[in-house]
């Protein structure tokens, strides 16, 4: 019984021991993580016989790339034996590259495996790996990285074989430049969604930003920071949100001259950096982990088995097992690959660890006692070989230089002299115990510095306040802070070209310039326009006349220079003329930009009055009515040309109440004139018999009918006149009437061409009874009547006669066939029949049509050979019959097909009355004139220019391609022949064809001798 109780205590007490022991293992802490350890991945070879392919980059960022990516075998796809930093990629190739990092490889395999399957038995792809690619090209497309488009046009390039792939590339390749070309000759926009996508073809910037942030799925960013770069406007809008947003994250920088050149072909070093920036998309799409750790001892066993005892930042100890010829990992180290035998005690550096806890790569970050920091050099003495670094944070280094220190400047690849640095630099140091081994003058396109732009507030020799937004900030200069010129580092200037109030770029870092810019947004400041009156290159002045009609002047630099446009072209500052209209573009106080326009204008004008010289009294200066609106007063001189009914004259005949068409420049009350053309003897325009009614100053017709082709046609339209104040008006045979008493009642319109512009020159109404249009042959006449088809007019002061085009006193011969209108027994009007001499010729859209009956046009042109396409508003109804020819450009057509050119545009050559042929071609909107030479070629080429209404002389000679036109000789009759030596012709060019660029001319229609 005793025995038992000793048991029972003896069990009790066992159980308490045991229970205090936990209750302390719990009070004390355990490091669960002790003990934890990495295996050395066995693909050790692989990754070393993957870097051997590569010349590695220059730049220490890319040359890191470089070895990172080349271990985790994301080149190894490109199949080239050696891979160069400038080379470029094809699109394939950059796709391969971005779907293998963000870690898509094996996918792309699949389905490479799939379209493989699908191939016809015995076809053979350009190159083994061919397939490959189309596997990429699959799965960038089921990633949504790829277009529809896109994908249909890369699957549908595959030759049989590679000399063909080849040729198929060069030639898809040749058509997208076409279509760029096209484009910016034209003056439209283009986009990369118009172009055919060629597998084979280089991958430019834009594109590869594009797929980059696809692939990795990256967060846009919609702050526009691309604008900040010169050739902005060159990102096709597409592209522009991932530019944006890789600029943000420093992931895309420009290149060294400032500019982003987006659509330039992209290289692998340039791909290796935008990857680099990336590493931690790279690594979390690969599943690898980046483990940052210290290695606190390495153990050695005679097995030859290596382990590495290791630290994290926690404190926790982890142990890394090395077999050498085994499994081992590389480590990315100077700038070069080694095997793990390369660490030692003490050492810093990323391990890469994948799903299996395999240790796959390393990279050194740093040697005992060693620190690699970026900063500003603050202090520096040559002589004792110390130098400071201030640190963006505002902590200080005080230095000493390695005697075997490298240094080495990413700006020019060379290595530098400790002597060539200066203070401002921005420099990465390698650090142990307060000595720099190695230092590295950063790129300034370096995403470590910053861009600001602001206005100057304050410069001084060693410092610069800049304006943003209302916050001023002070940065040191140094004697090594870069001046350029709108961004691009090789437009040199000094500090002496930057100023108070100048708009400025600057490149920021630690508190120092390293580059300062004037910004290529000239047009941000303030803008200046007016008509140009001088400009001295030696003096930097130009001179306007503002809108006012102010003269006013303003300052440019030599230094800065100053970039001149004219009529779109860019031009030198000598090509600016006195007269031209200009708009000047500053950046602070000096003009930078200068935009031209010849702007040559004709304005149809009353001289109101003259101001005459005191001494010589010529005149010196007119005052204009110009849609009856006051100019002026304008300035005149001896250096305008005068002309007087088509002869020269002298500024003594220019008087009030004279009309004129001033040539020249005009901008409100400034102008510039050339020419003056006064205006005596004037043409009758057009007959009207209609209703007429006066608002104001204006005339309104309705119910017209007009006097054309010796008939009286319909227009199926209102016209509105601006009543002159030399109208004659005559009512019920008063020629005191009032123009206030025409409303609504029956007139008879006289216009007459003043400078080809209708104006009205004779109003006649009646407010009773109506007019009689009359025609025939004048069988009796006397001094107060005449005859016509066996009824009497009478005629007087008041009946007006034309003639040969003016009007004249009445006047007829027994035999004169007229064509006139009569009120009641007194003619009012009349006109000699005349010939036609010329087709009709007349370009417009079917509105309806009759078969073998008749066909309207609407919005129709006329072609005048002098002034092109005269626009009719009204409507153009003619008759046709069986006798009408109807063709197209392939030749002759039959006239009972007609019925289908409802709503198409077509030509119709007419006599007034009937369609003498129909012609359904594509419009020839553009206008060649030329005389034809030796062997079909075109001499003394002009164009008319549509916008403008004027011909332009074209200083080269074409050949006439014939084989698609309608040819047509001066009777508006179809030719067979054609066009013989001697021969003048009129051309009607299709826009897609118009191309003065090109050698030979394919018009749709040619006219000869019109």
């Amino acid at each position: 019984m005793i025995r038992n109780k000793l048991k029972m205590i003896s069990l009790y007490r066992l159980i308490n021991i045991a229970v205090l022991i936990l209750f302390f293992c719990i009070l004390i802490p355990v490091n669960i993580q002790a003990g934890q350890e990495y295996i050395a991945s066995s693909s050790y070879s692989n990754i070393v016989k993957n870097t051997q392919i590569l010349n590695l980059p220059q730049n220490a960022f890319s040359r890191e790339t470089f070895l990172f990516m080349s271990a985790f075998g994301f080149f190894n796809t490109i199949g080239k034996a050696k891979i160069n930093p400038s080379d470029t990629l094809t699109k394939e190739e950059a796709l391969a590259v971005i779907l293998n990092s963000a870690g898509r490889q094996q996918d792309a395999f699949v389905r490479a495996e799939k379209l493989e399957l699908k191939r016809p038995s015995g076809q053979k792809l350009v190159k083994p790996y061919n397939y490959l690619y189309l596997g990429y090209i699959q799965l960038a497309y089921d990633m949504k990285i790829l277009s529809k488009k896109e994908y249909q046009d890369a699957m549908a390039q595959v030759q049989p074989s590679e000399k063909e792939h080849e040729k198929m590339t060069q030639q898809l390749i040749k058509k997208n430049e076409d279509t760029i070309a096209k484009a910016v000759y034209e003056g439209r926009p283009y986009s990369y969604d118009d172009l055919i996508f060629v597998r084979s073809a280089p991958a430019t910037r834009q594109e590869v930003c594009y797929w980059v942030v696809k692939a990795f799925k990256i967060p846009i960013s919609y702050e526009n920071l691309a604008k900040t770069y010169p050739d902005y406007d060159k990102i096709d809008s597409k592209f522009l949100s991932s530019i944006n947003t890789l600029l943000k994250n420093g992931a895309l920088v420009g290149r060294s001259d400032g500019y982003l050149h987006p659509d330039d072909y992209i290289t692998y070093e340039e791909l290796a950096f935008v990857l680099g920036n990336l590493k931690s998309n790279i690594l979390s799409a690969n599943g690898i982990k980046e483990v940052k750790l210290e290695i606190k001892d390495i153990q050695k066993f005679s097995s030859g088995k290596v382990i590495f005892v290791c630290e994290n930042e926690g404190g926790n100890s982890l142990n890394i097992v090395v077999t050498p010829g085994k499994q081992d990992f590389a480590v990315i180290a100077d700038s070069n690959l080694f095997s793990s035998s390369y660490f030692q005690k003490g050492d810093y550096a990323s391990f890469y660890i994948n799903g299996k806890n395999e240790v796959v790569l390393a990279s050194l970050l740093q040697r005992p006692g060693e620190e690699n920091i970026t900063g500003a050099i603050s202090k520096i003495d040559t002589k004792k070989m110390t130098f400071s670094v201030k640190l963006s944070d505002g902590k200080v280094y005080n230095l000493s230089l390695n005697p075997k220190a490298t240094i080495y400047d990413e700006n020019s690849g060379k290595s530098l002299n400790f002597s060539e640095l200066n203070t401002g630099n921005l420099v990465q140091v390698k650090v142990r115990k307060n000595r720099a081994d190695t230092i590295t003058l950063v790129s300034l396109d370096s995403p470590q510095i910053t861009r600001v732009q602001g206005v100057i507030a304050r410069i001084t020799s060693d410092r610069v306040v800049l304006n943003q937004n209302g916050v001023l900030t002070e940065y040191l200069l140094s004697s090594d802070t870069v001046y350029i010129d709108k961004g691009d580092f090789s437009r040199v200037l000094t500090k002496n070209d930057f100023y108070d109030g100048m708009k400025v770029l600057a490149g920021t870092a630690c508190g120092y310039v390293q580059y300062m810019s004037t910004t290529f947004d000239e047009k941000s400041e303030n803008t200046v326009s007016g008509i140009l009156h001088e400009i001295d290159s030696n003096l930097a002045y130009i001179e306007i006349y503002n809108q006012d009609g102010m003269k006013k002047s303003y300052r440019f630099s030599k230094k800065l220079g100053i970039k001149v446009k004219k009529d779109g072209n860019a031009v030198s500052l000598e090509s600016l003329l006195p007269g031209d209209m200009v708009f000047l573009y500053f950046n602070g106080d000096f003009v930078r930009t200068v935009t031209a326009s010849s702007n040559i204008q004709q304005k149809f004008a009353k001289i109101e009055n003259v101001i005459r010289n005191l001494a010589s009294g010529l005149p010196q200066k007119i005052i204009v009515n110009i849609d009856g609106r006051i100019y002026g007063p304008y300035e005149i001189n001896d250096k305008v040309d005068i002309v007087k009914n088509g002869m020269p004259a002298a500024l003594k005949d220019v008087v009030p109440g004279q009309y004129v068409k001033l040539t020249g420049s005009f901008y409100g009350s400034s102008a510039y004139i050339r020419k003056i053309e006064i205006s005596e003897n004037e043409y009758v325009k057009n007959i009207y018999i209609a209703k007429g009614m006066v608002v104001g100053d204006v005339l309104y017709l309705s119910d017209i009918q007009i006097l054309r082709n010796n008939a009286f046609e319909p227009l199926y339209t209102w016209l509105s006149f601006k009543i002159p104040s030399d109208l004659k008006f005559i009512l019920d045979g008063n020629s005191s009437a009032t123009l206030s008493k025409l409303q609504n009642l029956p007139v008879i319109v006289v216009t007459k061409e003043r400078f080809s512009q209708e104006i009205l020159d004779t109003i006649v109404a009646i407010s009773r009874g109506t007019f009689t249009k009359i025609q025939g042959e004048v069988s009796m006449t006397s001094s107060n009547s005449i005859t016509v088809a066996g009824n009497k007019y009478s005629i007087g002061s008041k009946t007006y006669t034309i003639s040969n085009g003016l009007l004249t006193p009445a006047s007829f011969k027994v035999g004169d066939e007229i064509i006139g209108i009569a009120s009641q027994d007194s003619l009012v009007v009349a006109k000699k029949l005349q010939g036609i001499s010329k087709p009709i010729f007349v370009r417009g859209q079917v509105q309806d049509i009759s078969e073998l009956e008749y066909i309207s046009l609407k919005d129709y042109v006329y072609l005048d050979s002098q002034r092109g396409w005269q626009y009719v508003p009204s409507k153009l109804t003619l008759l046709y019959d069986t006798q009408t020819v109807l063709c197209d450009v392939y030749g002759l057509g039959s006239p009972k097909e007609i019925l289908n050119l409802k709503d198409k545009n077509i030509y119709i050559i007419h006599d007034g009355k009937y369609a003498n042929v129909i012609i359904d071609a594509s419009f020839g909107g553009y206008i060649v004139s030329g005389v034809v030479g030796k062997d079909m070629k075109i001499l003394n080429v002009q164009y008319n220019d549509m916008m403008t209404q004027t011909w332009n002389r074209v200083d080269k000679s074409f050949t006439l391609n014939t084989t698609q036109a309608v040819l047509i000789d001066a009777n508006g009759n179809l030719r067979a022949e054609a066009p013989q030596f001697g021969d003048r012709v009129l051309l009607l060019i299709s826009q897609n064809n118009f191309d003065l660029s090109r050698e030979v001319l394919s018009p749709v229609i040619v006219i000869v001798n019109y």
